[in-house]
């Protein structure tokens, strides 16, 4: 108790004197290194490295190659350098710790890239807030789509309400005549004038094709199809009411209830950091900004990984989100893992079972209105020709670094690399079962397309599961602590010792 005692000022004299370690900073790294608050140290280093993540994706989103290029024989791929490191980043903030770690992590607390790190996290909150602003504003301002996907189910859901199939009726020149749609965000086909290319066209060129389309009434060129499951366009009905198709009001609330839910569900100490890191999430709030789909489906995933200790909730919305998207697809398996590992055999045959006859049920009407038709429309991302893009592996090739492969190598290794994070979730699902967020989508830096809005959804929510994860194990956790606690000041001692 005395060493103990003395450790504990020390260190606080220590970190007194830290540069760039102003008093604000405390609400980020705790002071006290009793045995009782190691577990907050522990969650506050790991919140260090989901921001370093963070910062990592949104310098990947800006334009390196008119800048870089021509400096760096590399400089086209930077984008494609910074998405992997950044997740390196996210594996070292759920990676446990031993002993001698805890031991170092606690005699050097915080270190100085960790302080570097809330700095820049403070100031991409400024990004952050301009966003979110805008988002408000464009919320009520004639509405500006800026991917094809949003436009398409919000023209379902207005398909809907005139009795007409969206499956089956829906038109991408039909839509761009009611609403304004730049070519650039469309998503065209090796079809017709574009048969036979693996070179992704041109804004010029997409536009003279469009232009054509337009007079000879049909777009082949273009994915016209619903490529996503019914609650990507039932949701937006309340919109199609009052026939506005300006939806961006829904995306932004779903990304403000993450930051409140964030907030309730977090640790009183880790709510600075859900706060700081969840206004600094550029990545997310281009999307959210955007009307990405993806953050009304991470919402959704949040919860049915964080009420995973309630069968039937947790199931619910598990359903909920494969009827949203398909990239919730891939979390499937790393919920049966976690399910079984955590709670047995039996739970994985409830849960499953319910969230796919939850699945069925809601695509139903639709599956009897139109079988072909909705398996295509559902289908359209892996069966449609579409061309190779993404910040992933493909990227190579985009970019003539490498030969464009036949698709089933993509496959392939997108197939290996999912086995490969599977066999690692199994070890990891105990101790992180929110690792299978970031898991699940590492398969897709190998894909045909890997395109960055993949993987912008998994750092923060894997903060706000990290940070919730504490009040169910609270007690396990300070146990775990607490055996282990005469072996770190052991440790320590040994360690000042050598100094």
């Amino acid at each position: 108790m005395q060493q103990r005692s003395v450790f504990t000022q020390t260190t606080y004299t220590t970190q007194k004197k830290l540069p760039l370690y102003p008093h604000w900073m405390r609400h980020f790294f705790t002071d006290d290194v009793s045995p009782d608050s190691r577990p907050i140290m522990d969650l506050q280093r790991r919140a260090t490295w989901i921001g370093s993540a963070l910062i990592l994706q949104t310098l990947s989103e800006i334009e390196h190659a008119p800048l870089i290029s021509s400096y760096l024989p590399f400089g086209s791929i930077i984008s494609s350098t910074l998405m992997a490191i950044s997740f390196f980043a996210l594996w070292m903030a759920f990676r446990p710790t031993n002993l001698p770690q805890q031991a170092r992590m606690l005699q050097s607390q915080p270190r100085l890239w960790q302080r570097i790190v809330v700095i820049i996290s403070l100031l991409a909150t400024i990004g952050g807030v301009v966003e979110l602003g805008y988002s408000v504003y464009a919320s009520v301002t004639p509405p500006q789509f800026s991917n094809d996907g949003t436009s398409l189910d919000t023209n379902a859901a207005m398909l809907l309400l005139q009795g007409r199939n969206p499956y089956t009726d829906s038109n991408i020149l039909e839509l761009a005549r009611k609403v304004p749609i730049q070519p650039v965000w469309t998503t065209p086909l090796r079809l017709g004038q574009l048969e036979g290319r693996l070179q992704y066209p041109s804004t010029t060129e997409l536009q003279s094709i469009l232009d054509t389309d337009f007079k000879s009434g049909h777009a082949v060129e273009f994915e016209s199809k619903v490529s996503y499951p019914v609650l990507s366009f039932l949701t937006l009905v309340p919109f199609a009411l009052f026939n506005q198709y300006n939806v961006l009001s829904f995306y932004l609330i779903s990304y403000l209830v993450i930051l409140w839910l964030g907030w309730k569900i977090a640790r009183p100490e880790l709510r600075p950091w859900v706060l700081l890191l969840g206004m600094a999430n550029i990545p997310m709030w281009s999307s959210t900004m955007g009307g990405n789909l993806d953050i009304f489906c991470t919402l959704l995933i949040i919860v049915a990984w964080w009420k995973r200790d309630h069968r039937w909730l947790s199931a619910l919305f598990l359903g909920l989100a494969l009827a949203t998207k398909q990239t919730s697809w891939f979390l499937v398996p790393f919920y049966a893992i976690m399910a079984f590992r955590l709670y047995g055999l039996k739970e994985v045959t409830y849960r499953l079972t319910f969230a796919g006859t939850l699945f069925v049920l809601l695509n139903l009407p639709f599956i009897l209105w139109n079988p072909h038709a909705w398996l295509a429309g559902i289908m359209a991302p892996i069966a449609d020709p579409m061309f190779p893009l993404g910040v992933g592996f493909i990227n190579l090739s985009v970019l003539h670094y490498l030969p464009i492969f036949p698709t089933w190598v993509y496959s392939a290794l997108e197939g290996t690399t999912m086995l490969l994070c599977l066999v690692w979730y199994w070890r990891l699902c105990r101790t992180s079962p929110e690792a299978a967020l970031q898991l699940a989508v590492i398969p897709l830096f190998f894909a045909w397309r890997s395109l960055p809005s993949y993987f912008y959804c998994a750092a923060y929510p894997i903060m706000l599961l990290m940070a919730a994860k504490r009040r169910s194990v609270q007690k396990n956790t300070q146990l775990t602590f607490s055996n282990v606690e005469k072996e770190i000041d052991e440790t320590l001692s040994v360690n000042s010792f050598v100094s």
